[in-house]
């Protein structure tokens, strides 16, 4: 981190960084806004009917973004081993340190949204986005993912702030692995403390795990679990990661589900869909496909969002 960002930190590190009179409600709800993420359609998504009756013991997240349907699902049902993972060592890092580091992590980041609200003008808080998006970047390569360490504090508060002042909070990294989206220069949202407190608290009880998703599913068996799988969507935004999902990685999956459905596991996933394009479908011919409709999250401005449609696979 630069001089002149150690200077400011250093500046407001004496201002009073209270978070407000916010409800204590122990509502969980996603912290990182995601590209895809499933919060507005969760109410049409069909769960089994296997989790009513307590025979579901295990939750298994491959794909976990921004955690829509855990947050949802562990509030209303009880697992005795939950597991969420992602290709992106840098979401992975981010929950961790929200787990395991919930107080420095608020520290950290409160400190650098006040920095970014006091100044005055757009180019200010633009030329402050892109300090901090530089350095984001630039430290990628000193970052140690293996394990845990103090390091990652930082880290993870600046994904947080880059995501909330971000255009159209998207988290997007090109081929080399930089987060490139531009600064939307506007305000964000203040931080929720007690939020963030209960989320971390939640986490504290969930294996956590870096990782291709066939690797996680590969470790799966038995009749009483659950596994939900939204991966990047065909021919629509998937520059998430440095490395696209192909049209290989997707009958990869469909291979995997098809593993794991002979295991006797249940299997929600959400996918692609297209009119004139059915490869999607036809990968998971046999299984049940239900059609939802939801909107894109990717536009910054709400009006612009265009209502689309994707697909519900099940096998039961």
């Amino acid at each position: 981190m630069n001089y002149i960002l150690n200077e400011q930190i250093a500046t407001y590190n004496q201002i009073n960084l209270g978070f407000g009179n916010y409800s204590e409600s122990k509502k969980l709800y996603p912290i990182l806004k995601w590209a895809g993420g499933k919060s507005r359609i969760y109410k049409h998504l069909k769960m089994p009917i296997s989790l009513n009756e307590g025979r579901v013991k295990n939750y298994y997240e491959p794909f976990f973004g921004g955690g829509a349907v855990f947050f949802n699902l562990i509030q209303s049902f009880k697992f005795e081993k939950c597991v969420i993972s992602d290709i992106n060592e840098d979401l992975i890092l981010f929950y961790r340190v929200v787990r395991n580091s919930p107080l420095k992590f608020i520290d950290f980041s409160e400190k650098y949204f006040e920095i970014y609200n006091h100044l005055s003008t757009n180019n200010e808080k633009k030329n402050f986005y892109e300090e901090i998006r530089s350095t984001y970047n630039i430290e990628r390569f000193n970052i140690d993912y293996e394990g845990y360490y103090e390091s990652h504090i930082p880290r993870a508060a600046q994904m947080f702030f880059l995501n909330k002042t971000c255009w159209g909070g998207l988290y997007r990294q090109n081929s080399s692995g930089e987060f490139n989206t531009p600064c939307a220069q506007y305000k964000p949202s203040k931080l929720i403390k007690t939020h963030i407190m209960n989320v971390s608290n939640v986490l504290k009880e969930v294996e956590i795990i870096c990782s291709d998703f066939q690797h996680i599913c590969e470790r799966i068996a038995g009749n009483d679990t659950f596994v939900y799988l939204d991966p990047p969507y065909k021919d629509q935004f998937s520059d998430y990661y440095k490395t696209h999902f192909s049209d290989k990685d997707q009958e990869r999956l469909s291979e995997v589900f098809k593993d794991l459905h002979d295991k006797g596991v249940f299997l929600m996933m959400n996918n692609s869909y297209s009119e004139e394009d059915k490869s999607i479908e036809i990968l998971y011919n046999g299984f049940k496909i239900n059609y939802i409709n939801s909107i894109s999250t990717i536009a910054n401005d709400v009006s612009k969002r265009i209502k689309i449609k994707e697909l519900l696979i099940t096998n039961y």
